[in-house]
């Protein structure tokens, strides 16, 4: 299933120094379409968000910033909920985060707000923790995801509700 996502990627922007808390095994790109100003930008605030949620625990990890209006339609193609601002690939270590995180579009911001209950300046951490429990825990599912990043985000860690060897390894199944 991942496959198709290899094919739009364009660019990897590092930026340094890296926020601390935040390890060097973690890849960051934006997809196609993005200005490389922007796309430093967004990826320096999606970093930010990380050292501040210590993940280290995460290992290798590769995160990807898709523009709103290419969102929904791959979303769509590949069967995922085109609602969702973020979704994980457990199997082969990636996020995938929609740019509606980053800048306010009033329409979408409206219904990720509505949706997610959450307020629009916690929107991308929340997303950013609720994606770091689906990884640290290998969990699919998205009522424990939810619980694991309120915990991220109140206490910066997750209580797994089962014992997770080597957690936020490999995984054959996917997390939205």
């Amino acid at each position: 299933m991942s496959g198709w996502i290899q094919i739009v990627l364009v660019w990897c922007l590092p930026t340094s120094p890296m926020p601390v808390g935040v390890p060097a095994p973690f890849h960051f790109y934006c997809n196609v379409g993005y200005a490389v100003p922007d796309c430093r930008l967004k990826l320096r605030r999606l970093q930010d968000v990380l050292g501040s949620l210590n993940p280290a625990q995460l290992g290798e990890w590769t995160w990807i910033l898709v523009r709103s209006e290419d969102w929904k339609p791959i979303l769509r193609r590949v069967g995922r909920d085109p609602d969702s601002p973020a979704f994980t690939i457990l199997a082969s270590r990636q996020t995938f985060l929609e740019d509606a995180l980053f800048d306010a579009d009033p329409v979408r911001s409206r219904t990720l707000v509505e949706r997610w209950r959450v307020p629009r300046d916690k929107l991308l951490a929340f997303a950013v923790a609720h994606e770091l429990g689906h990884a640290v825990c290998a969990e699919t599912d998205e009522a424990n995801a939810i619980r694991y990043a309120e915990q991220l985000l109140g206490r910066g860690a997750a209580a797994c509700a089962r014992h997770v060897p080597g957690q936020g390894e490999k995984r054959g199944s996917d997390a939205r």
